[in-house]
């Protein structure tokens, strides 16, 4: 799984016994569990964890006394924006389609807004993710289609950049 700590993205996986944070192996070993938190060695180091708050597209946690909040990264913006056009497909036209259903949480530009190539046009939610829609394109908003508050299904316009 992907975490993003303080606008840096970290992966970090789990093989049994072998814990990998970045493409270097650590040494962990789990002490003790509970549903407030946990104990454990991190390369021979004595850390806890205490659980503070979860949502679908964060974790809050104590470590050692010191407050972190991660962030999920499912990789869904990224897909969302190579799909509208952000890898290229699509940046000759001028539409930006949805390409998941959702609702719309919030709208981030207006007609007449100069934006650039990867800014984000509105935020999706579906699925209890949020999702950042951006532009494929660098230029002008000539439409804006999403309206905060309503549903949008896949291929619907959301917006047009010209």
């Amino acid at each position: 799984m992907d975490y993003i700590l303080d606008e840096i993205r970290h992966t970090v996986m789990r093989d049994g016994a072998t814990l990998t944070v970045d493409g270097s192996p650590v040494d962990m070993v789990v002490l003790s569990t509970s549903p407030q938190g946990m104990e454990f060695l991190l390369n021979n180091s004595y850390h806890k964890i205490r659980y503070a708050d979860e949502s679908p597209s964060q974790i809050t946690v104590e470590v050692d006394g010191t407050p972190l909040t991660l962030k999920k990264d499912t990789g869904l913006d990224e897909i969302v924006y190579k799909n509208s056009g952000g890898a290229g497909a699509l940046a000759a036209e001028s539409a930006l389609l949805s390409q998941i259903p959702g609702k719309v949480v919030s709208v981030d530009v207006s007609a007449g807004d100069d934006i650039s190539e990867g800014d984000t046009v509105c935020v999706l939610e579906s699925m209890k993710m949020q999702v950042s829609v951006k532009a494929h394109a660098s230029g002008k908003v000539k439409s804006i289609r999403a309206k905060t508050g309503a549903s949008v299904a896949k291929g619907d316009l959301i917006a047009e950049i010209e």
